[in-house]
């Protein structure tokens, strides 16, 4: 849009200035009274006069609409970036050499140059607070760059990065940057002479993209992000060239990246496995991009069946409108958070709310219209200088998608989408989604919990194991992360590897296999069972190499996790603790995250977050490690990963019990739950009583077909199933402790009500 706002502009500039310049003849310079910082020219200026940076407290916020604020940033590094075009150098006349976009930082790194888009515009787009329009230095150092950047590209239409001559990323991505430039710069008649040479590298870029006998199209296909963006540079392209016969292919190749670039799970390959990164913040815009250009219903299902796995790896923390992630089934990217983005600097996922009226959940993951709205008019009064971007965080992508981005819902309806995620929509299910690799991925909901898992082949950053440990109240207690140096559950062999290598269960392959009960003699399950199981089952994930195998119980408040290895070995547990968190080991020692290590030795520790408790026992006395690490995260870094590490002579039974001390009553501390579970098996009541006393109780279940006792450790459980017909079934649950000062008896009914 143009705006007629007094303008802060240089000495104006007639179109006919800039008509034509080419490489050598743009010698108007910017004059008048300007006082300004240098413009960190990398050359001297002396062959292409440099690009005058703003004068000192520019830009005015005020002047611009809301939807564009984000090129403000763009703003600030114009000068320094059309500077960073070397003109004294003709092995590298045109090259952008500073740094601001891609790395490496080389020659042949075609992708840096994608920021003729970001000089096109400024070039082209008359705004009051844009005094680079129709700037004939910019148009001398961009006509440099556009014919540096043609250069590269190879016969077959390819443009290249340092170590691929014919790059995917840098075709698709290069095709949407040059489609952009064309149409500024057609649109306002600038650098005309430089049409018919971006229109011949735009129609092979788009042949190369669409050729089903290249790499990028065998099956299945790897990186669907980058196969996104060479169809939005397609369709970009027969646009703003005005030739439909372009894009005649684009529809059968959506198909075919629906049909061949996402896993049965509903994710999107990057590459072949998940990533959330990818798959939320690059696919999903790209794919909004494709929408608008193309109208293709097929890319509204795409995006719902994405949105139908997403709900299962982002668990909203209570409290906030952020989620924690499954950062284990990320292949590419490390990641622990979503969170939301109302700086416009930020949003990079902005465009894919283009979806959000036809998948209604997306909208749960986006800023409200409200807060954004907020966020924007906070901006435009803000006294303080606009800051200038950093290098490397300079996407052209940024200004292109979010002023076409629409509003998201308001902040009630997006907590109405939020609400319906399974995970906190409903309180049983057993999920199981596989991937096109031999991947596997189980969502167990509970009535005390919520656990994720991973089993199969890595790919990347894949971390194997169960991955997440949540409850809808209290949050994230375990999430396994997936950086390099970051913390994930696993079962750790110091030596044990050939050569003396150190063994590291997560981080191998592994197969999976799922059985009713409590353990792996019951009745073998299939994936296509696993749905109907609402009630106790167990899964167990064996490592490719046999060293370790570890069967996980998934019981209705809890989850039981068995460890068997071939020699000594190592639980290390990823904790995501808050500062106000109250940890106690079974040694009396009281901790919270922040504070200095402690190494003990205990048979149990606890975990309290508000009203819940998560109790964490092993049943012997072995050595326990707790460390917290300096990364602390969550927007507000709340949430600090801690290091849990317990070490056992080969084998381990580790209980994680979520107990909700409101129910807790009476004269002995045993937490008691009685949940009525309908599966396959047959309808029965699940009873659990967890001694929470730091001295032994006695502890009796009484039901339909008699009574259990067992005589309780302090953190030691003992459950029973109590079978019947009867959906009215109860049970009894007597306590009892001896103390110096006598005995004290507690009786609970379970379940509480019927």
């Amino acid at each position: 849009m143009t705006e007629t706002s007094t303008r802060h502009a240089l000495p104006p500039l007639t179109r006919r200035t800039v008509l034509g310049v080419g490489a050598l003849s743009a010698t108007a310079v910017l004059s008048g009274p300007m006082a300004a910082t240098p413009a960190h020219a990398t050359s001297a200026g002396t062959v292409l006069p440099l690009v005058t940076p703003l004068p000192a407290g520019l830009p005015d916020r005020a002047l611009f609409a809301a939807e564009e604020q984000v090129l403000a940033g763009y703003l600030m590094i114009l000068a320094p970036l059309a500077n960073s075009v070397v003109d004294d150098d003709p092995d590298t006349y045109g090259w952008m050499e500073d740094g601001w976009w891609r790395t490496p930082n080389v020659e042949d790194n075609s992708r840096i140059m994608e920021h003729v888009a970001t000089l096109a515009w400024f070039l082209t787009n008359d705004r009051p607070w844009n005094p680079y329009y129709l700037d004939a230095n910019l148009a001398g150092r961009l006509d440099a760059a556009i014919g540096y950047y043609l250069g590269l590209q190879g016969s077959n239409g390819t443009f290249p990065v340092d170590y691929q001559a014919n790059s995917l990323a840098a075709t698709g991505f290069g095709a949407v940057a040059l489609a952009s430039t064309y149409g500024d710069l057609d649109r306002e008649g600038v650098l005309t002479p430089r049409l018919p040479e971006i229109e011949s590298a735009l129609r092979a870029a788009c042949a190369y993209l669409l050729d089903t006998t290249t790499y990028h199209w065998q099956l299945p296909i790897r990186y669907t992000n980058q196969i996104a963006a060479a169809l939005a540079g397609v369709g970009h392209t027969a646009e703003v060239l005005g030739d439909a016969a372009i894009a005649a292919d684009l529809d059968d190749r959506i198909e075919l990246l629906a049909d061949e670039g996402r896993a049965p799970a509903g994710y999107f390959h990057d590459p072949v496995g998940f990533d959330l990164a990818y798959n939320a913040t690059v696919m999903l815009s790209d794919l909004a991009d494709l929408y608008l250009i193309t109208g293709n219903p097929t890319l509204v299902q795409m995006a719902e069946d994405w949105m139908d796995f997403a709900q299962y790896v982002l668990v909203r923390e209570p409290g906030t409108t952020a989620f924690a992630t499954l950062s284990a089934a990320s292949a590419r990217n490390f990641g622990v958070s979503r969170d939301d983005t109302p700086a416009d600097a930020d949003d990079r996922s902005a465009l894919s709310r283009v979806f959000v009226p036809e998948v209604p959940m997306l909208g749960a993951l986006h800023v409200s219209s409200g807060k954004k709205q907020q966020k924007r008019t906070q901006w435009a009064v803000d006294t303080d200088p606009v800051a200038p971007l950093a290098k490397g965080e300079t996407s052209p992508r940024l200004w292109m998608h979010v002023p076409e981005a629409p509003d998201n819902i308001s902040g009630t309806s997006r907590l109405t989408q939020i609400a319906a995620m399974r995970p906190l929509a409903e309180s049983t299910f057993t999920e199981h989604r596989e991937g096109t690799l031999e991947q596997e991925m189980l969502f167990v909901r509970r009535p005390g919990y919520y656990a994720a898992a991973v089993d199969g082949e890595i790919e990347g950053r894949v971390r194997t194991g169960t991955g997440l440990y949540w409850h809808p109240d209290a949050g994230t207690i375990v999430c396994s992360l997936n950086g390099y140096f970051d913390s994930w559950w696993t079962t750790f062999l110091p030596g044990a590897g050939p050569d003396g290598a150190d063994v590291d269960s997560a981080l191998t392959d592994s197969t999976v296999t799922y059985y009713a009960g409590h353990d792996a003699s019951g009745t073998p399950l299939t994936a296509g069972d696993l749905s109907a199981v609402t009630g106790t089952f167990t899964a167990r994930s064996v490592s490719a190499d046999g060293m370790v195998s570890t069967d996980v119980v998934h019981h209705q408040n809890g989850i039981e996790r068995t460890v068997t290895t071939s020699g000594a070995a190592q639980e290390r547990i990823p904790l995501l603790l808050l500062a106000e968190d109250e940890v106690e080991l079974s040694d009396g020692t009281h901790w919270g995250a922040g504070q200095a290590t402690v190494s003990t030795s205990a048979t149990w520790m606890t975990v309290t977050r508000g009203s819940h408790r998560f109790l964490f026992s092993w049943g012997t006395s072995l050595p326990v490690r707790l460390e917290s690490t300096s990364k602390w995260y969550f927007p507000a870094g709340t949430h600090n990963v801690t290091r849990f590490w317990i070490d056992h002579p080969g084998t381990i039974t580790l209980e994680l019990t979520t107990v909700d001390m409101a129910t807790v009553s009476g004269d002995v501390a045993v937490a008691t739950t009685g949940t009525v579970v309908d599966d396959p098996s047959g309808r029965y009541l699940d009873v659990h009583a967890v001694n929470l006393e730091p001295t032994a109780v006695d502890v009796r279940i009484a039901g339909t077909g008699g009574t259990d006792h067992q005589l309780l450790a302090p953190g030691e459980s003992m459950r029973r199933r109590v079978r019947t017909d009867d959906p009215d079934v109860r049970a009894v649950v007597l306590a009892r402790l001896h103390s110096t000062t006598g005995v004290r008896v507690s009786t609970t009914h379970v379940p509480a009500s019927s």
